[in-house]
């Protein structure tokens, strides 16, 4: 299976951006709980987009 750059990109940024909200959280740091809402956010997107995508069968 092969999808789109842009919701791969999405999806990695999203992952990377959870990641650094826990590291922030287990450091209990300020602003992780934004941090970690953003990342979340677009690696939601992400999937969704993906997902829609691979139903469409464009890929």
């Amino acid at each position: 299976m092969k999808a789109h750059r842009f919701p791969k990109a999405l999806v990695l940024l999203g992952l990377a951006g959870a990641l650094a909200g826990w590291t922030f959280k287990l450091n209990h740091l300020m602003g992780a709980p934004t941090l970690f809402n953003c990342g979340i956010g677009l690696l939601t997107i992400g999937l969704i987009w993906w997902a829609v995508l691979l139903f469409r069968g464009s890929e």
